[in-house]
């Protein structure tokens, strides 16, 4: 059972005239979203904008992307409603209103860009008088891979970012723990500033994951004795792993350095290939540290063709089970916000 299917249990009691529909909206700092899904969690509409970001610059700030998230909404939504037209109306009503307030589910978690969908989605169920729900990014992150995902189980998390890179302990679709993470940067950030110093335009995960695919095979490497990646003809510098924790500062200016000499070809094949190394460690450390064996990896970074394949051998290696989950549903959006609301909506409405 994924983690909302009690929601649909549930709901088999009730005999409403109308079947409910739940909107989730989403503003992060790079992506204005708004997803409707059904009563199961099926996606209904999934509408998303990324934020413009200048040629050369390596993001906004959260003034300005606030005041971009607030001029995208209202378009935003109206695509959502009529994505939701077009796949028929008739005795359907919007519910429960959901949206994520806060980075994290932790206290004193927060950062501005939130505030406008808040605001947008608190308004709207308001005008529809629909429930409405506040959850965190994260949380949304995990409840949209969340047909990866079995029950109420234990088990970790990787949420792999351009602003988070944290290992988690998670129920179901909600973390209890941090059991570890990157101490600087982000492997998303890690990637874009990459890219961008590699002359591509903000965000640069995807360009930069079909070249590492492309040309992966100019990269030679060989397993040592100890079972770790070896280079013959390195250009970057090692990520540095202790334990569950990683730094990845040292890597980002090696990267810097190399953008200056090398072939993008060669720097972020290799890159990639460090990135993949590092991750399975972390993980495995983790995994040893909690004795939890089940990894899900979710975020934007997760949507990687190159680290998904590579990360599958490594977990085989080191006895670890990972799960993606919809490579579409891996970056910034508000299908996760959306089934988190239709899940409260029916514990709270369990009749």
């Amino acid at each position: 059972m994924v983690c909302w299917e009690a929601s649909r249990a549930l709901m088999s009691k009730r005999n409403l005239q109308q079947e409910p529909v739940f909107l989730g909206v989403d503003t992060s700092a790079y992506t204005t979203s708004a997803a409707v899904v059904d009563k199961e969690g099926r996606v209904l509409a999934d509408v998303r904008r990324l934020l413009d970001v200048k040629k050369g610059e390596r993001g906004l700030r959260q003034s300005q992307a606030l005041f971009q998230h607030i001029n995208n909404l209202p378009e935003v939504i109206k695509e959502t409603f009529e994505a939701v037209r077009r796949e028929g109306t008739e005795n359907r009503r919007i519910a429960a209103v959901a949206a994520s307030t806060r980075p994290r589910p932790e206290e004193g978690s927060y950062m501005p860009v939130f505030l406008g969908g808040a605001s947008m989605a608190s308004g709207i169920a308001s005008s529809l008088n629909a429930a409405f729900y506040e959850f965190s990014h994260q949380e949304g992150h995990i409840a949209a891979a969340a047909g990866a995902l079995d029950g109420d189980e234990t088990r970790l998390a990787f949420h792999l970012s351009g602003g988070t890179g944290e290992i988690l302990v998670i129920r179901g679709c909600r973390a209890e723990k941090i059991a570890g993470g990157t101490l600087d940067l982000s492997f998303g950030q890690l990637l874009d500033r990459t890219g961008v110093a590699l002359g591509m335009s903000f965000p640069c995960g995807a360009e930069m994951d079909q070249i590492a695919m492309a040309h992966r095979d100019r990269i030679a490497w060989r397993i040592s004795g100890r079972g770790h990646r070896v280079f013959e003809n390195p250009v970057l510098g090692d990520i540095r792993v202790r334990d569950t924790y990683a730094n990845l500062s040292g890597i980002e200016t090696s990267c810097q350095k190399a953008a200056a000499s090398a072939e993008p070809e060669v720097i972020i094949p290799e890159l990639f290939f460090r990135v993949s190394d590092a991750i399975a460690e972390m993980l495995r450390a983790a995994a040893d540290r909690t004795g939890l064996r089940e990894v899900i990896l979710v975020g934007g970074v997760a949507a990687s063709r190159f680290l998904r394949e590579e990360l599958q051998q490594a977990a085989a290696r080191r006895n670890l089970h990972i799960r993606f989950g919809e490579p579409a549903l891996s970056p910034d959006n508000a299908v996760g916000i959306a089934r988190l609301g239709m899940q409260r909506y029916f514990i709270d409405h369990p009749e």
